[in-house]
């Protein structure tokens, strides 16, 4: 992938049903090493700080947390 140092690219899905590549990794723009996300195939690469990363971490998991609550599986 151009412009990206490493990637993980993983299947999502949107509402309507489509499936949509979600990629996540570290981005090697001309001023050093940023990490990134891109949703889609012609998504636009995002910068994120270190401390909006991890912030969208712990949302993550605070969502799956509350969805398996939900569920009645936590």
């Amino acid at each position: 992938m151009e412009g990206w140092r490493t990637a993980l690219v993983v299947q999502g899905v949107t509402l309507g049903g489509r499936s949509i590549p979600v990629v996540a990794g570290l981005l090697d723009p001309p001023y050093g090493p940023q990490v990134g996300i891109r949703v889609g195939e012609t998504g636009e690469s995002v910068v994120l700080s270190d401390q909006i990363g991890s912030e969208l971490i712990v949302n993550l998991r605070e969502a799956i947390a509350s969805k398996l609550k939900a569920e009645g599986q936590l």
